[in-house]
Order: C-alpha cells, then structure tokens, then sequence
C-alpha cells in the first residue's frame, strides 16, 4: 500500500546580505559603460540576477540609483578621511585610493552622467561631495599647516583627478597595483611643495570677450557653451537659435542637424590640442623636455578653452558612430603620444603604468581647469605645471 506523498517542499534561495550594495555597484558599471540614458532598471536587474521589481524594494528607479551609486562612494572616503585625525598623510590617502580604485566608474558617473540627475537628487549627492572635500582639505591642512586654505582646495582637487583618472581609459591593471599607483600618484600631489606668490589675493573678473560677427561662428559659440553647461541632449537647436537671436530653421541654414553641430564643436577641440602638441614636440631636444613642453601647452589650452575641454571629456559618446570612431582614434593618438614621451624619459616604465600616469595628470588639469573656485587663483597655470611635473617625475 502506497501512502499519501507529503506537501511539497519549497526551497528559498536566501537574499544576499550585500543585495543593495550589489545592485548599486551594478548600476554604476552599467552606467559608465552604456550612459545613464542607455540603461533600463530591468537591464541593471538583470546583471544581478534578480527582478526588476525586486530591485524596486531597494531603489525608487534609475535616479535613486545613480545618484546612491555616487553617494556611496562619497561617503566611504569621508570615512576614511574621519578615521585618520590622527593618521598621517600616506595612510589617509592609501585609504582613499583602495575606495577609488575599486569604482573605476567613479569619474564617468560624477562628471557627464550626473547631470541627468533632478535637482533633488543632484542637491543630495552635492551636499555629500562637499561634505567630503571639505574634510579631505582641513585634513591636508592639518597634516601640512604651512599651507592656505586656498593652496590644500588645490591639491585635494587635483588629487581627486587622479583617483578618478582611471574613469577616462581602459589600460588593465591588477587593482592592488591600481591602488599601488593611485596612492603615490595622489601623494606627488599632496606633497607638492605650492609657493605663497598668491597671498590670498583674487584673480581680477575675466573680460567677457567680444562676441564673433559671423553667424556661423556665432552658432557655433553659442552651441559650445550651452554643450558644456547643459550637455548635449538635454539643449535643443531652438535653445541655440535663442542664444544668437535666430530662430532654429535659421540654425539649420548653417548646421544640418544637432550632431553636425557637435561634430564641429569637437573638432575645435581636437584640432588646437594636436598643433599644441606638435610645437611642443618642435621646441624640445629631449623626451623629458617634449612632455614638459606639452604639458605646458595643455595647462594653456585647458585655462582658454575649459568648455571644450569638458565637451571632450562628457559629449563624445553623442557623436555618431562614424565621427565618434575618427575623436577616439585621434584622443588615443595624442594620449599615445604623451606615453612615448614619458617613457623615454623614464625608461623604467611599464606601457601599463606610464599611461595611468598620463592619464592623471590630463584629468587633474581638466578638473582644475573647469572648476570655478580654482580659475580664481592667479597662479593656477604655474601650480598646474608644478603639481604635473611632480606626478610624471613618481617612482613606481
């Protein structure tokens, strides 16, 4: 005789205690690859191998997500920064380098996508950024007292740029040797021996320039500057015809379409940076003296030109396909060419790491160059110069 078979058993697969943590480092990779505006919530789901209304039980939708993908590493180095009140310098920025490290995302989600963020979620991840800024300056001013108040903002900027350099290309590394590099690169930076040639003075206001006379030039100006404030998508060819007085059929007269716009808004960029390059490459004998002299002239371009500068670094992924494959070639072909330079000067570089390197100070000389507060220091081009001497002369 056969019993009757007992109800059957339901095996549940317990939730992983790091399930948030899991979801928001998910996004964040999905993000920096694809662009927030790419990504669905059921595409980061996924990638965690859980439902879309699962995840739902953790965030409100993409907006939450991004700015707690932000958030969240904010507040890890604020901790570590806390922790070292009575730490040393090397150990406060080890620390803040291990956090940097394992969210090579960090520079990509701060820079070009946070600007799709609403004002409430942006004035959330602001409010966590400053908090951390501020703590990580009066720590370096407390473990460097010879320095202003004004000279530990920029160091502390431009040893963000470095942590978050890896943002911006994709050489592979083994994170503990990641980590290895960022601590010393960051330490070049922070022990930068600044002059006191400012003594608290403010740079005189900018002129604010004549503006062109051919309507061509002036799309093209007025395009730029809304690119860079706004980004890309979110200005309209209306938005540009506004800025110069024009309706947008007017704007199409010049400029076929939006794309074609920022096509030629990049182009302004590229061009400058390789004739830069190519007089620097000119005037020197040596290899050392060729890095310097680019150096140099990128500090000069980036000082002018910071909106076409942060159009390089945050719109080239709006370009189509075809252009956007010809901007990354020549951005490769300059960087390449800082990398020769640097390791003929110092040979006992790997490839790997002279292109972290490179890659840190042209990121520490954009953010400090598209910073307001730093354009306000008169002696930003000669600090520029004295902290990126410093980092590619780093022993590894």
């Amino acid at each position: 005789m056969t019993g009757r078979a007992g109800p059957a058993t339901i095996t549940r697969t317990p939730r992983p205690r790091d399930r948030k943590e899991q979801i928001i480092k998910a996004a964040g990779d999905l993000f920096y690859r694809r662009g927030y505006q790419n990504v669905s919530t059921g595409a980061i789901a996924e990638s965690v191998g859980i439902t879309a209304g699962a995840l739902y039980r953790h965030f409100s939708g993409k907006q939450d997500l991004l700015a707690q993908a932000l958030i969240d590493v904010f507040e890890r180095g604020t901790t570590v920064v806390e922790d070292d009140t009575e730490g040393d310098l090397e150990t406060m920025v080890a620390g803040l380098a291990a956090t940097a490290g394992a969210r090579r995302d960090l520079g990509i989600l701060w820079n070009r996508e946070a600007r799709h963020l609403d004002e409430h979620h942006r004035g959330q991840i602001q409010e966590r950024f400053f908090a951390f800024f501020e703590r990580f300056s009066a720590q370096l001013g407390h473990l460097r007292p010879e320095l202003t108040k004004d000279d530990t903002d920029l160091l502390s900027w431009c040893a963000l740029g470095v942590l978050t350099s890896p943002s911006y290309h994709s050489t592979a590394m083994d994170l503990p040797d990641v980590i290895e590099l960022l601590t010393r690169t960051c330490m070049a930076v922070c022990t930068t021996p600044l002059g006191t040639t400012t003594n608290g003075a403010v740079a005189p206001a900018a002129a604010t320039g004549l503006s062109p006379q051919s309507r061509h030039e002036s799309i093209l100006a007025a395009a730029t500057r809304l690119f860079y404030e706004r980004g890309y998508k979110s200005v309209t060819m209306d938005d540009i015809g506004s800025e110069v007085g024009i309706t947008s059929t007017a704007v199409y007269k010049y400029f076929d379409s939006k794309a074609e716009l920022l096509s030629a808004t990049i182009a302004r960029a590229s061009e400058p940076l390789q004739l830069g390059l190519s007089r620097a490459l000119a005037a020197a004998s040596t290899p050392s003296e060729g890095l310097h002299n680019a150096l140099d002239a990128y500090i000069d371009f980036a000082l002018v030109h910071h909106d076409l500068v942060g159009i390089l670094v945050s719109e080239v992924t709006n370009l189509p396909d075809a252009q956007r494959h010809g901007v990354r070639r020549a951005q490769h072909d300059y960087v390449a060419e800082w990398v020769r330079l640097l390791i003929g000067s110092r040979p006992e570089l790997k490839l790997d790491q002279a292109r972290y390197v490179v890659q840190a100070v042209l990121t520490l000389v954009n953010d400090a160059t598209r910073t307001a507060a730093m354009l306000e220091r008169p002696s930003l081009a000669a600090d520029l110069r004295l902290v990126g001497r410093r980092v590619v002369a780093v022993e590894l």
